[in-house]
């Protein structure tokens, strides 16, 4: 075989192991609340946004965070510091997807979270679209 091609094939091989090196190593794994406390590298949690007396959503315009409560599927609940723009869908999201890690803050758990991504609360309820209805009524 060329030498030409040994080195194309190793330089290649390098370059697409630094690659999958590089692309793996910005994944971050989406865990549970439990496991989101005893880890201490930055995950993803998802969980239903906790609108109540004993869970208010607080704008802290002081610092330019929104805190708010979520519950996941095992019923763990954890309170969620997120530092930027409340996303537009907020106030009628069901749940939320939220990047972040958990530090104590006045002695309990907080998830701070710099990436916040809410679900559409049209895909998820049982109620016709309008628009379905409209088209269908003109038939």
């Amino acid at each position: 075989m060329n030498r030409a091609y040994i080195i194309a094939f190793v330089v290649i091989g390098v370059a697409l192991g630094f690659t999958l090196w590089s692309f793996s190593s910005g994944l971050t794994p989406y865990v549970d609340v439990k496991t989101a406390r005893t880890m201490t590298t930055a995950v993803q949690i998802r969980g239903i946004i906790l609108r109540d007396a004993e869970h208010p959503v607080v704008r802290d315009s002081k610092l330019n965070a929104l805190r708010f409560w979520i519950k996941d599927p095992n019923k763990e609940e954890i309170e969620i510091v997120y530092y930027g723009a409340k996303p537009d869908a907020f106030d009628t999201a069901p749940g939320t997807a939220a990047h972040g890690y958990v530090r104590k803050e006045n002695g309990r758990d907080v998830f701070v979270s710099d990436s916040l991504v809410v679900q559409c609360p049209s895909k998820y309820n049982d109620q016709k679209s309008i628009y379905k209805q409209s088209a269908s009524a003109g038939k």
